[in-house]
């Protein structure tokens, strides 16, 4: 398991107001396995991960706050979970399903793993502090 320290600033002005609300993630877990069998992750390699996940997550329109995701490849079925919750990925007629292969296969397909092109499972978890 790889726990990486991420300092992002989220912050939300109020328009009638001067006051500002501010978030800081700090710190996520990553975890990769290749065919059940995880795979050790830098600390560049694993904030590089775990970012791209959550990007691709927080582009569909997910449920807020990401606390946890989970993404799952098996030949060429993909599946995604938020917060232990699966989220559809059937929108676009299949659009969505074919870039997040694609992104991801094309991410990790020169990391040492078990089998590249295999089962795969990312799963990236989340601590926030306000």
């Amino acid at each position: 398991m790889a726990t990486f320290g991420l300092f992002v600033i989220r912050c939300i002005l109020v328009p009638d107001d001067i006051s500002i609300s501010c978030d800081r993630i700090s710190a996520m877990r990553i975890r990769i396995y290749s065919n059940e069998i995880e795979a050790p992750l830098t600390p560049f390699i694993g904030n590089f991960l775990g970012n791209v996940c959550l990007g691709i997550a927080d582009s569909l329109k997910t449920p807020r706050p990401i606390n946890s995701l989970k993404f799952e490849l098996d030949g060429d079925g993909v599946r995604l979970e938020i917060n232990g919750a699966p989220v559809p990925l059937d929108m676009s007629q299949g659009f969505s399903k074919t870039i997040i292969r694609d992104t991801i296969r094309g991410m990790i397909r020169h990391l040492k793993l078990a089998d590249p092109a295999g089962a795969i499972r990312i799963t990236v978890d989340r601590e926030t502090q306000s």
